[in-house]
């Protein structure tokens, strides 16, 4: 992985263990996901380790990506007590600083009520950079904290600089990123439209390479993204759908009689 800015380098630098930071530069696709789990008494960040592009080919490979939150800092989340949590996976990378298409990115679940293609360049870049901004505190915190470790996980209580707020999960409120845990989300790739601040992002939704639109999920104990499972029907559908034929069934048979 590499290290975001030269501020990390030089930390990591005069530390003994080889700490990982979240990447957020490089090539388009190599932008890391993070998981962000939050309540009202605290946030939980876990740097899942692999990049979008990881994640693309793991799944155009007939794979789905898992990982367990198990651990000290999850256990220290809990102990925070907070309630009604919510999670969003993000992935951001701001390459450039300007507004064409690819210089500033994000991969990100979207809240099921969130409507697509609302959220502007300037609100879409300026979420983004604070995105990548929040993940090297995280890392600092979690590094100089000792926490480090290959993937940086850390806990930090309501109030604090690492504390992942709502305004962090909503792009400053502009694009809610955040769903209830247990709750299935899509996976949409942000990139401003153009130079016009006010114009409506890019955006798409993700799918693998056979069409299959992406899910992500987080439920409490393990982190999942794979193709969207089509839903399987209520047995009382079924018994509806029955019953229907059975019904069309019987008139044509009258209107035969007759």
């Amino acid at each position: 992985m590499k290290l975001k800015t030269l501020a990390l380098a030089a930390v990591l630098a005069v530390s003994a263990p080889a700490f990982a930071t979240v990447t957020t530069d490089g090539t388009l696709g190599q932008a890391e996901y993070v998981l962000l789990v939050t309540n009202g008494s605290g946030s939980y960040a876990q740097d899942l380790g692999i990049s979008t592009d990881g994640v693309t080919a793991m799944l155009n490979g007939g794979s789905t990506f898992s990982q367990s939150v198990a651990g000290t800092e999850w256990t220290k989340f809990l102990n925070f007590g907070g309630t009604n949590s919510q999670y969003a996976i993000i992935a951001a990378q701001p390459i450039g600083d300007g507004f064409n298409p690819g210089e500033i990115n994000a991969w990100t679940t979207v809240n099921k009520n969130q409507a697509l293609g609302t959220i502007q360049n300037s609100q879409s870049n300026d979420g983004t950079a604070f995105l990548a901004s929040h993940f090297a505190d995280i890392d600092h915190k979690a590094i100089n904290s000792g926490n480090g470790q290959a993937n940086n996980r850390l806990a930090s209580a309501f109030g604090t600089l690492t504390y992942s707020d709502n305004g962090i999960t909503s792009f400053n409120s502009f694009f809610n990123a955040r769903n209830a845990v247990g709750t299935a989300s899509q996976l949409v790739y942000l990139t401003p439209s153009s130079d016009t601040s006010d114009a409506p992002s890019l955006y798409s939704i993700l799918s693998n390479s056979a069409g299959v639109k992406l899910t992500a999920n987080f439920d409490g104990n393990t982190v999942t993204i794979g193709p969207a499972v089509a839903a399987v029907p209520e047995p009382s559908t079924y018994a509806m759908l029955v019953g229907g034929l059975l019904a069309v069934s019987f008139v044509a048979r009258r209107r035969n009689a007759s």
